[in-house]
């Protein structure tokens, strides 16, 4: 009978959530894997198997930590006020964790080199998800008055997913939480202002 663990997983796979998050897939070695977690190399490969299976775990760690950050911010909201307050988010998850690096680790991980195809995948069932969300909050604040019927929601949904994708890529490279809070404000009252 083997002897239970004494560590907890989901910490484990935080931290190297944070390794890989720092240097992308292809530049994490084991060596930093372990520096990075506090286990040994032979703990590791018996918790979690090889590095790609680690890497496969703090993939879907960060999508469900992802999806429950959502959940959490827009709790209660429709509309133009859950697309505020998902987007205002974004903004802050990505440049002011003191747990993680800035912008986004999907983003890292799949521009870092030859990343395993899980991240593509993931990062496409990623974008998948957040145009579904944008597209329901979009028509909700049609319904409700904030747009235009007229609108091109498909149109607009894609404006969103690049302005996303622009302020997390911003935050990694270094822009300041203000600067991008004001851009992103900026971004949604011309859209809002539409008549």
């Amino acid at each position: 009978m083997g002897r239970p663990r004494e560590f907890d997983e989901t910490e484990i796979v935080t931290k190297a959530l944070r390794a890989f998050w720092k240097r992308g897939y292809d530049a994490t070695s084991i060596e930093d894997l372990v520096e990075e977690t506090g286990l040994g190399r032979a703990s590791l490969y018996g918790a979690f198997g090889d590095k790609q299976q680690l890497f496969r775990r703090v993939v879907d760690h960060y999508l469900e930590v992802s999806r429950v950050e959502k959940d959490r911010v827009t709790e209660g909201l429709t509309g133009r006020k859950a697309l505020e307050a998902f987007v205002m988010s974004r903004v802050a998850s990505s440049t002011s964790n003191e747990d993680r690096p800035l912008g986004c680790f999907l983003q890292m991980a799949a521009t870092s080199g030859t990343s395993p195809a899980l991240v593509e995948q993931a990062l496409a069932a990623t974008n998948l998800e957040v145009t579904a969300w944008i597209t329901q909050y979009l028509r909700e604040a049609v319904a409700q008055g904030d747009l235009p019927r007229k609108i091109d929601v498909a149109e607009l949904t894609a404006f969103f997913g690049v302005l996303l994708s622009g302020l997390t890529a911003s935050a990694k490279a270094g822009a300041a939480k203000d600067v991008l809070s004001t851009a992103a404000r900026r971004a949604l009252e011309l859209v809002f202002a539409q008549k």
